[in-house]
């Protein structure tokens, strides 16, 4: 997603011009509303794979799985990550209802979120004291940042290539890097693009 023009107003007016958009999505940090634009079809495309690689394992458990129209709060107000999972959750009474409680969040990156992505929205996700994981992914090349919460703070990893097995203690769960990019980084895509 891209980013757009950013304008001021309180938490309520940002509330009501969020539960009246019909085909946008307004995101709020410290006073000011972000609009979100349109993503490009390769981070749609690894967004809708990451869902449903997750979905398969964890929605057998009783975790919802949910994507980029589950708005979430955090420290500085509210936003809208990519993927978000939540085995329990619980919400905050707006309208549309907002995720209190998530335990995984999957942004996938682009040129004018990455800055935010990897600053201001990981430090609120960081405060969140549900929040067992956290991933980044960039759709242009394979990498996939991982942080993972245990008894002693946050630990950090990237996996960068598609081979890669990314395993996550919490949901016990492993995905392979290539499921998470296919049909947009690999040999599907060579093939698709008759190379």
């Amino acid at each position: 997603m891209s980013a757009v023009a950013t304008r001021s107003c309180t938490v309520d007016e940002y509330l009501e011009l969020d539960a009246e958009a019909q085909d946008e999505r307004y995101e709020f940090q410290n006073g000011s509303v972000i609009p979100t634009a349109g993503a490009e079809p390769e981070h749609n495309q690894i967004k809708d794979n990451v869902s449903s690689e997750l979905r398969s394992r964890l929605q057998p458990k009783g975790c919802w799985v949910m994507t980029s129209d589950q708005r979430v709060r955090v420290s500085f107000g509210y936003v809208y990550p990519d993927v978000v999972v939540a085995c329990d959750p619980t919400y905050e009474e707006t309208r549309p209802r907002t995720l209190q409680n998530p335990e995984l969040i999957v942004e996938v990156t682009s040129d004018s979120t990455q800055a935010r992505d990897h600053s201001d929205k990981l430090a609120a996700y960081t405060e969140l004291g549900s929040l067992q994981e956290y991933w980044g992914i960039d759709p242009e090349k394979p990498l996939l940042t991982q942080y993972t919460r245990d008894a002693e703070g946050w630990r950090y990893r990237s996996h960068t290539v598609l081979s890669a097995r990314v395993e996550s203690t919490a949901f016990e769960l492993e995905l392979l890097l290539r499921d998470i990019y296919a049909l947009v980084l690999g040999e599907e895509r060579r093939v698709k693009r008759g190379a």
